[in-house]
């Protein structure tokens, strides 16, 4: 009986746990028949796209997405962005994150239309972090006489995972990569950067790890602070010489 009793309650908790790890993900919701696709962080001036997924229950329907936040300078778009009279999908919107960092809305509003002319009103929100990215970079090199494509370089920071890039790179040529990484603002420290190529005739140029440190706050404000200190106590030493040889040179009045 006992376990009868327990069999149901844990079934309810892997429910909830389930449903606390989509919203903790933030990149994916769903209402119904309508699923938003996207990520849930992005570097601060990057373009990224959100897909809005409409099962085949609809005759046709539209989309809109409408973009708010708290301060979006550099953001866009900066109005609703429609897609009307959509029969069938993905519908993918691009969005440009703004120049700082702030948290962006994203509201989905899906009208779908059935053959009764009866419509359905679906909308679904989704948060994006706009935050500081860092800049990670490799140099690579196809020493052959073949033009290469879907050569995944891959970055790790302190052996984590950071991301990756797909390029494509000519044949017996050297290319730069880069990759935003969506870091936050880093602690101050020390990160190490390991890059992966999954191709065995692409090479490294510049090997396979590098380091870079980071520097909370600004090394050089003490010497900004002594600097001011000495050009006041200078003038001070200036005008205490200058008043007293002016006093010095004063005539004494004889009685």
């Amino acid at each position: 009986m006992r376990l009868r009793a327990i069999i149901p309650l844990l079934v309810i908790a892997m429910f909830v746990f389930s449903a606390l790890a989509m919203s903790a993900d933030g990149s994916t919701s769903t209402n119904g028949p309508i699923s938003v696709t996207g990520p849930s962080s992005v570097a601060i001036n990057s373009t990224f796209n959100y897909s809005v997924n409409v099962q085949q229950i609809f005759t046709n329907y539209s989309v809109i997405m409408i973009v708010s936040g708290y301060n979006l300078t550099g953001a866009s778009p900066t109005s609703p962005a429609y897609k009307t009279g959509v029969s069938s999908g993905p519908n993918t919107f691009a969005v440009k994150a703004p120049s700082v960092t702030t948290t962006m809305f994203l509201l989905f509003q899906v009208i779908g239309n059935m053959t009764n002319h009866a419509k359905y009103y679906y909308n679904l929100t989704s948060k994006v972090a706009v935050e500081q990215f860092t800049t990670l970079k490799a140099a690579i090199k196809n020493p052959s006489q073949f033009s290469l494509s879907s050569i995944n370089v891959t970055f790790k920071v302190n052996g984590k995972y950071a991301g990756s890039e797909i390029v494509k790179i000519s044949k017996n040529s050297t290319q730069n990569v880069t990759y935003q990484w969506v870091s936050g603002l880093l602690p101050s420290g020390v990160y190490t950067v390991n890059v992966y190529v999954n191709n065995t005739i692409v090479k490294l140029q510049n090997g396979n790890s590098y380091t870079f440190q980071v520097q909370s706050g600004n090394p050089y404000v003490i010497y900004i602070y002594i600097g001011i200190i000495a050009f006041f106590a200078i003038i001070i030493v200036v005008l205490f010489i200058a008043n007293y040889y002016a006093r010095k040179r004063r005539p004494k009045w004889k009685k």
